[in-house]
């Protein structure tokens, strides 16, 4: 992923997942740098307050939608996923955080086909819907990605929490050969 500082380490997850044959105890993760926005903090935050202000290429975004922005240059399509008080379902898919009330945010539903039937079918079998779904969903070429963010460096205590894990699990029990483990990363951020 461009402007990783640091690659190649495990994050533990809070619960070991039991699959058939094998067990998972962590996922990969990835440490970006990422430019603090100069300007004028956003309307609403979603209470995020210093950690809304990121900046890639003079756009104010929120880390979620800066490592979406990372990802389409790479030729990947996805979403923010956002959960925010929706009590198991999507509050919005998000590909912008518009300067503008929550409420006001532009909803970006998901239109191929084939990504929003893979999302919906792990939702389905979940046992809370989308609530522990993985912020950033991507796709390519018929690849899935799945991409927690969280602030600050890896250290011992950092860990998947339950309600990830038990998303992970699910997504791994789909049944789609292309949703494996190396679909899913933490991307750990903290400003350049």
């Amino acid at each position: 992923m461009p402007r990783a500082e640091r690659t190649g380490y495990r994050v533990p997850l809070k619960t070991h997942v039991h699959m058939p044959g094998r067990v998972v105890a962590d996922v990969a993760g990835v440490f970006l740098r990422l430019p603090r926005w100069p300007g004028a903090p956003f309307v609403d935050d979603l209470g995020k307050k210093a950690a809304a202000m990121v900046e890639l290429q003079g756009e104010h975004l929120m880390p979620e939608l800066a490592v979406l922005r990372l990802l389409e240059h790479d030729g990947w399509s996805g979403r923010w996923v956002n959960t925010t008080g929706a009590g198991g379902e999507v509050w919005r898919y998000l590909t912008h955080w518009e300067d503008v009330p929550r409420a006001e945010q532009r909803n970006r539903v998901l239109e191929e086909e084939e990504p929003r039937q893979v999302l919906a079918g792990v939702a389905r079998r979940a046992a809370k819907r989308y609530a522990g779904c993985w912020d950033v969903y991507a796709w390519r070429d018929g690849q899935f990605a799945f991409l927690q963010t969280r602030r600050g460096a890896p250290n011992a205590r950092s860990e998947v929490g339950a309600a990830q894990v038990d998303w992970l699990h699910t997504a791994l029990l789909f049944g789609d050969p292309r949703i494996t483990l190396d679909s899913f990363a933490v991307v750990h951020w903290d400003y350049a």
